[in-house]
């Protein structure tokens, strides 16, 4: 939440609050949650999310991202938000349903307007930056105060959203300063008299000092003071009436402003007292307590997490002290949980909601998508995962407790006990791959065979991916049309991008490919090709030319279709619903295969799925009477090599659907 409307009061005032910087050569700490819905609100356009994420877009946006931040020699460290702390349990609630209120509301014509994110969203920044080997820590619970003591242990600034950082006296970049651009510079050296060539990202930087000048010279002392007052994740703010403060305007900015006059003549034990004057006696002491919270949440410490990067990092200025835990009763729990959990937890190898199993017993995140809202909540299809999940990770006889979309409600549910017999989280780590293997077998009630006949033949990049299309096979609850798409969508990300450039708009394929499209159907017709009955040896053959006439007659399906939004009846919400299905299922498997120590290769969103192709494209094969023919006819003579190592694919899930 951060600090309510101070960041509307500060961007009014960023001339005196804040100056130009030009980002480079330095470190800077991220953070992570704030900076990767930034990438996906602002920069990744355009989102189209009422088809459930376009992931590779998205994808795309990270990676441009982290390659600025390497050319202008910028460090990022990544500090991610872990379990949810005790006292924002009212907050969760709220949040579950204003997210059925936008899911409900998603379509062609609000999806510009709502801010509901996919629910890969952080699964995606995560897997891509661990991927790219930049630094990543998840804190336990909530990582601002986190984010801010690694800060100012590497002396560098801190890159977020969050306006609880013009608290925290470290230099701060808010993102919405940032522009996503690498700009080229140059000075003179003064010893060398040699020009020094260097390439930045232009920004804002605030610091605490220019503030204060600006606060007419309030201390730093009473700056976490000023924001408990204002109100914060700690408390709701005072009521200034009862401290004879008049804001000449009712907006919140110039009740800041009140509260900064008034602050000017008060110390910070005389303006605690006045404050809690203002209560009746019995309420004080709660008060006062809050009060103490909101100041220890904005103090400096040594993070307990610097360990996890490999810097030498000086840490003199900080208190020898640990995460504290006096307004969170869950960190308590912490030191009974296994040290190797708590390792790659932090290291980022296991999900948030991990930690909320563990110290709740409860599970957030069968989060409402786009679903029909007479239907049970998409989730339902894995919920016998989850029991597993939770079996293993706990060892516990208690259910697990677990909110969910109920039409147009939020409710609890009690998950049923997973009845397989299956090991410990310690005995996991002594596992075999092979019986770790089993066990995701075994889970997802997938015959073994299915492995020899069907998995194995296939790249094990895909394996996650075919073995979330046969769960939901299994089920009878994903058809034809929408796996062929899964299919082509996942062939384009592997095979086609990598030879002809990434291109998800007709007008920025046809810039690159329209004058050259007639010579490449020449120069084809000159290459022999030969029909290969081998996956590897079929995705081997896939040829420039098959990728580009391929993308060609594909590409349409990647485009937002304008007639929905004159005619909602156009959106179809049961496709919608099947596609928020896969990716429940999707994300669960993904989790059990992390709890299990990766028995297979782990697979990243974002080199997968496009929501908006496997809508379009699944539209346009419910109307045709046979989808082998249908496929044939688009791509056999057009894109043959592509052709064949879809029909491979199709081949080898056909012959195992009924295993």
């Amino acid at each position: 939440m951060g600090v309510k409307g101070l960041t509307t009061f500060i961007n009014q005032r960023s001339e005196k609050c804040m100056e130009f910087y030009e980002l480079h050569d330095t470190k800077v700490v991220l953070d992570g949650d704030a900076v990767l819905c930034q990438l996906y609100y602002n920069h990744t356009h355009p989102r189209n999310g009422c088809f459930g994420g376009d992931y590779d877009k998205y994808g795309n946006t990270i990676y441009k991202f982290f390659h600025m931040l390497s050319q202008c020699k910028i460090t990022p460290y990544i500090i991610l938000d872990g379990g949810y702390e005790s006292r924002k349990m009212d907050r969760i609630l709220q949040r579950f349903k204003q997210r059925i209120v936008q899911a409900e509301s998603l379509n062609p014509r609000t999806e510009s307007r709502n801010d509901t994110t996919p629910i890969f969203i952080r699964e995606a920044f995560e897997d891509i930056a661990c991927k790219l080997g930049i630094k990543v820590v998840r804190c336990n619970f909530e990582g601002d105060k986190e984010t801010a003591n690694i800060a100012k242990a590497l002396k560098c600034p801190v890159m977020s959203n969050d306006s609880d950082f013009y608290i925290f006296d470290v230099p701060y970049i808010p993102f919405s300063t940032v522009k996503l651009i690498v700009q080229s510079a140059s000075y003179i050296d003064t010893d060398t008299k040699e020009q020094i060539k260097y390439r930045y990202i232009p920004c804002k930087i605030y610091r605490v000092d220019k503030f204060l000048e600006c606060a007419g010279g309030m201390s730093k002392e009473i700056l976490p003071l000023f924001a408990a007052l204002v109100g914060n994740d700690f408390m709701d703010g005072i009521n200034i009436s009862k401290l004879n403060m008049q804001p000449k305007y009712n907006p919140v900015y110039n009740r800041i402003e009140a509260i900064i006059e008034w602050l000017q003549r008060e110390t910070k034990n005389s303006a605690i007292k006045k404050v809690l004057n203002t209560y009746k006696q019995d309420e004080r002491e709660l008060m006062h307590k809050k009060i103490e919270d909101a100041i220890i949440g904005y103090t400096f410490k040594n993070s307990q997490y610097l360990n996890y990067f490999d810097d030498s990092i000086s840490t003199d200025q900080l208190e020898n002290d640990c995460e504290d835990d006096k307004f969170n009763d869950f960190e308590k729990l912490i030191h009974t949980f296994p040290k190797l959990f708590l390792e790659k937890f932090r290291k980022s190898l296991y999900p948030t909601r991990f930690m909320d199993i563990l110290t709740q017993n409860k599970y957030y995140n069968f989060k409402p998508q786009v679903e029909v809202k007479e239907y049970e909540h998409a989730h339902a299809i894995s919920s016998e995962i989850m029991s597993a999940i939770h079996k293993i990770l706990t060892s516990s006889t208690d259910n697990l407790t677990c909110l969910i979309r109920d039409k147009s409600d939020v409710t609890e549910i009690i998950l049923p006990m997973c009845h397989i017999d299956l090991p410990s989280f310690t005995e996991i780590q002594t596992t075999e791959l092979r019986e770790r293997q089993a066990l995701v077998f075994l889970i997802l009630n997938i015959d073994v065979d299915f492995s020899t006949q069907c998995l194995n033949h296939f790249p094990e990049s895909w394996h996650l991916l075919i073995l979330t299309l046969k769960y939901m096979r299994n089920k009878s609850v994903i058809s034809w049309c929408i796996l062929y798409s899964i299919i082509f969508g996942k062939i384009i990300i592997d095979y086609v991008d990598p030879k002809i450039g990434f291109f998800r708009s007709e007008d920025s394929f046809n810039k690159e490919f329209y004058s050259r499209i007639k010579g490449i159907m020449a120069n084809k017709k000159l290459l022999q090709f030969n029909n290969s009955k081998n996956l590897k040896n079929a995705l081997d053959n896939i040829t420039f030319e098959d990728a580009v006439i391929f993308m060609n007659r594909i590409k349409v399906y990647f485009e937002f279709n304008k007639e929905m939004k004159r005619d909602l009846k156009m959106y179809d919400r049961k496709l919608m619903h099947t596609l928020s299905q896969f990716q429940s299922c999707f994300l669960h498997i993904k989790n059990l295969n992390q709890l299990l120590n990766m028995p297979y290769q782990d697979l990243i969103i974002t080199e997968c799925f496009n929501g908006t192709f496997v809508y379009n494209f699944s539209q346009s094969m419910f109307r045709r009477d046979n989808l082998d023919d249908y496929v044939k006819y688009l791509f056999h003579n057009a894109a043959p090599s592509v052709f064949n190592t879809f029909e491979i694919m199709i081949q080898l899930i056909k012959e195992c659907d009924k295993i």
